[in-house]
């Protein structure tokens, strides 16, 4: 072998060695740096939709409250007016000889069952209004009445009050679904990045595993070479 051989053997063994050093160390690196920046993004994303479910579950059992707390006071307003009618009918029986009394406590229990159905608040307290003066009316005319119709206005006062809250409420169902809408749309649009990030970041640690993993050169006689 002359020396330009020489020189050119040696010259075709060691790029070949520090070559596959270098494409291991390079791919290793590339890896290392890829899987900082997803891990990166991966841990905002993650608190991010942390926060958001935080807010739907909160939002839900808020909503959940608010629906229960309208089937209750929807259930007492009927309950109150129903005790109403109910002292109405007693009192309508207790006075029957007296044909005028048994007619006017007839229109303040017709009166009842109308403020009864779907009125806004303006409409229910109108009615109430006048279901309170009709009642102080009959007890302007029969004395042995007050006791009991003032505990049929106690009810119909009860009932308002619940009608009250209730319409104070009304927006409030519809404002946490809005509210639920608008995190579950963010959510979605974050999902699928978090999930995409979640897969590079395992592709990349496989990778990183298999490279490290990898001799830096073919074997100990190369290195001699």
């Amino acid at each position: 072998m002359n020396e330009e051989t020489a020189v050119t053997g040696a010259e075709t063994t060691a790029p070949d060695t520090f070559g596959r050093k270098e494409l291991i160390e390079g791919v290793v690196k590339k890896h290392k740096k890829l899987l900082d920046e997803y891990n990166s993004e991966f841990g905002e994303l993650g608190n991010k939709m942390k926060e958001l479910q935080d807010s739907m579950d909160s939002s839900k059992r808020n909503r959940e409250d608010i629906l229960e707390k309208e089937e209750i006071l929807t259930e007492k307003r009927q309950l109150f007016y129903h005790q109403a009618e109910k002292l109405l009918d007693d009192l309508e029986g207790k006075f029957s000889s007296n044909l005028e009394l048994s007619r006017q406590i007839s229109l303040v229990k017709e009166r009842i069952l109308k403020v009864k159905g779907s009125l806004t608040v303006d409409e229910e307290k109108q009615q109430v209004i006048s279901i309170q003066q009709a009642l102080d009316s009959l007890a302007s005319k029969e004395a042995g009445t007050v006791s009991d119709l003032d505990a049929v206005k106690e009810r119909v006062n009860e009932a308002l009050a619940s009608k009250i809250e209730l319409s104070s409420i009304d927006s409030s169902e519809e404002n946490y679904n809005n509210t639920l809408a608008s995190l579950d749309k963010e959510m979605g649009e974050i999902a699928p990045r978090h999930k995409w990030l979640e897969n590079r970041i395992q592709s990349h640690q496989d990778a990183l595993k298999y490279w490290e993993g990898q001799p830096l050169v073919e074997d100990a006689e190369e290195v001699k070479a």
